[in-house]
Order: structure tokens, then C-alpha cells, then sequence
């Protein structure tokens, strides 16, 4: 009778305790803009998002994302892992409630949910992308300003500070799968282009491990990339590029390293520009092309290019590459030169311009295909 009576107060307790219990993919804690934003990418990317706020301005469109629900003036309690998904209390007016989702994204300042889970963050080290690192490759959030001074434009980072750009990695919240921090990751958080940046890349994040079923520790670098630039995202801070129909195409080939960006002072600040009409040279592709294909130094032996790289040298690489007849790629490319918008007439010995290399390059050698693991090393 005893026994009897207390398994019914038992499960009394937990009736009154959580009012209902919800399943669903995605969870966002935090109503900051890179909160509101990440729930909202990760409802565009077609999974169950719920958005925990207890205060903050949600953004007027998010109450008409499909598969988004928000909840209010509603406060945080707890997080536990629970098997494949996670265990979330949250309370409002009295009542509570647990969420389970499969992925967590913790959007506090001050990392209230990751604390909570008995675990750590830490603040994205932009050092960390120096020239040593090929982190950059794995980008998926970027600016031109992150809220801090410098004095010289002398760095050995890349992107040089203060464009910036996020790598996968700097996401993951060590110890443990599917839960993601952006609360306060970036110097000048209070830039609130920056925050929508760094939420769309975190929203698309956990909406591929939310759809395939998979963990933060089976990530597709490119394939999580590839989500981001369909959403308009962009992966490289460029300030030179915007307008351009083909800015897909260069982000995809100068996210590989092919091409890279420099920084200038425009009236009398610094900005990551492309340069779209500055000649590419053969020493600035040779290491990646030779990296990415395993036919590129044998071809670079025999080729010989110059120290220029030239519109012969582009069609000869991909005629190499791709096994097509040089004249027959020679006539579809001369034929297509138009519809590029190239400012310069087709010309097989003129040097390439850097946009005329990637929107080529982009299109009949497609090294943004190429996988890379969270180091932005190449995958074989």
C-alpha cells in the first residue's frame, strides 16, 4: 500500500512539474539578435526551431517563419543530456515545461546554458586564423569590423584584422554533441550586423545536424556552406563585391584559398577587398591547385606558366583536369565570355583578371567540391 502510494505521488510530482513535455529538433536560449537569427535560419532550413526568450525584441518577421515557435518571458532552469537529444526545463507564469530537442544553441551573454550543462565556452580567438591556420576554409559567419581599434594593418592573420571571419569550429561547445554557444563569442558584440552573421551560421549549423540525424562531431564543412550561400550568406568579407551576380562564385573559389583577399585603406580605413580587375599570378594559385589536384604538378612541370597566370593557362588547366579536348573548351568558353560580363574581350594570352579566374574556375574546375575537415584541411 505504502509502495503504491508513493509511486502515485511520484508521478503526481512530475505531473505538476512539467505541464507538457515537447519534442522538437532545435532549441535557441537567448533572445539577442544572434539568437532570433540562428532560429530563424534554422527554421528556413526546414527544422522544428523553438526560441527561449525572457525578454528581448523578436524580429517582426520571425512571427511568420514556418516551423518556428517562440516562447516568451520565459526563463531557463535546467539542461541535462538525455540519450540522443537533450532535456530542457524552462518555466513561465508558474508552470514548467521540457523541451527536448536534438540540438541546443545557447545565444546568452554570459553562457547560462552551457554552464549549466557543467561545461565551458570559450570566446572566439581570432588568432587563431593565421596564415598557418586554413580555418578560414571552414567560415561560416564574417565581417569587416568587430569593434576594435587598431593602429596598423600590419598582422598575421587572415583575414587581417578587423574583417574577421568564424569557423565551424569556434561554435562547438567542447564535451559534448549538438550544443552550440554564440552568446558573446565575438569582440563588439554590440555590432548587430555581426550577431545576425554569426546566428544565420549558427542556425544553419544546427539545422544540418537536426535534418540528418547526425552530431557536431560529423560535420560537413561544405555542405553546411553550401546552406549558408542559398540563404545569401556569405563566408569572406569582402567590401567589393556585393553587387556582383558571380559574388557566389568567388566566395565559393576564394573559400578554398585559390584566391585571397588583401587589405587596403580607403579613405583612411581598412577594408578586405577582392579586387576583381588585379591580375592573378602563378604563384599565388600554384600552392592550392597543386594541393586540390593531383595532376597539377605534373601539368605546372610541363606547362610552364609565366608570372602571370594567362586565359590560356586557365583553359589548359581545366582542359587538363576535366579531360576535355583544349579547342572544343577553347570555342564554349570564347562563345560563353559574354554572358560573364567580362569587362576585357576573350584573349588566350592576356593575363586573367582575379574575377575572370574565379567565375571560370568556379564553374569547369569546382574546387569548392572539394571536402575539408574543421581545420580546412583537404579531405581525400
Amino acid at each position: 500500500m505504502i509502495k503504491r502510494l508513493a509511486t502515485l505521488l511520484l508521478f503526481l510530482h512530475f505531473s505538476v512539474a512539467y505541464t507538457q513535455t515537447i519534442k522538437t529538433d532545435v532549441v535557441v536560449i537567448g533572445g539577442t539578435p544572434s539568437g532570433v537569427a540562428a532560429a530563424i535560419q534554422c527554421a528556413r532550413s526546414k527544422v522544428k526551431t523553438v526560441l527561449v526568450q525572457q525578454s528581448g525584441i523578436v524580429m517582426q518577421s520571425a512571427d511568420t517563419v514556418k516551423n518556428l515557435s517562440i516562447d516568451t518571458n520565459t526563463t531557463f532552469v535546467s539542461i541535462k543530456k538525455d540519450g540522443d537529444r537533450w532535456a530542457i526545463v524552462i518555466g513561465a507564469n508558474g508552470k514548467t515545461e521540457m523541451l527536448k530537442p536534438r540540438v541546443v544553441v545557447d545565444a546568452t551573454k554570459d553562457g547560462v546554458v552551457v554552464k549549466s550543462a557543467g561545461l565551458k565556452y570559450a570566446k572566439l580567438d581570432v588568432l587563431e586564423n593565421s596564415t598557418r591556420s586554413k580555418k578560414y576554409r571552414t567560415s561560416i559567419a564574417m565581417g569587416n569590423d568587430i569593434g576594435v581599434q587598431f593602429n596598423t594593418l600590419t598582422t598575421n592573420l587572415y583575414p587581417p584584422l578587423p574583417a574577421y571571419v568564424v569557423p565551424i569550429q569556434a561554435l562547438i561547445v567542447k564535451g559534448v554533441d549538438n550544443l552550440l554557444f554564440i552568446g558573446d563569442l565575438l569582440p563588439g558584440a554590440d555590432i548587430v550586423e555581426n550577431q545576425l552573421a554569426l546566428g544565420q551560421g549558427a542556425g544553419v549549423t544546427a539545422a544540418y545536424c537536426a535534418f540528418f540525424k547526425t552530431t557536431t562531431a560529423n560535420l560537413k564543412v561544405r555542405a553546411i556552406q553550401v546552406e549558408l550561400l542559398d540563404f545569401k550568406g556569405h563566408l569572406l568579407p569582402f567590401a567589393d563585391i556585393g553587387a556582383d551576380p558571380y559574388w557566389r562564385a568567388i566566395q565559393q573559389v576564394c573559400a578554398t584559398g585559390l584566391l585571397k583577399g588583401k587589405q587596403k585603406l580607403i579613405d583612411g580605413r581598412p577594408k578586405f577587398l577582392f579586387q576583381p580587375d588585379s591580375i592573378v599570378t602563378t604563384a599565388e594559385v600554384k600552392p592550392v591547385l597543386t594541393e586540390i589536384y593531383t595532376r597539377a604538378f605534373l601539368w605546372f612541370n610541363t606547362t610552364k606558366p609565366g608570372k602571370e597566370f594567362t586565359v590560356g593557362n586557365l583553359l589548359s588547366f581545366i582542359s587538363e583536369i576535366t579531360l576535355t579536348e583544349p579547342d572544343n573548351l577553347q570555342r564554349k568558353i570564347q562563345k560563353e565570355w559574354p554572358q560573364y560580363k567580362f569587362k576585357s574581350a576573350f584573349d588566350m594570352d592576356r593575363p586573367i583578371t582575379r574575377r575572370e579566374f574565379a567565375i571560370l574556375a568556379n564553374k569547369y574546375l569546382n574546387p569548392f567540391a572539394r571536402a575539408v575537415d574543421l581545420d580546412g584541411r583537404i579531405v581525400n
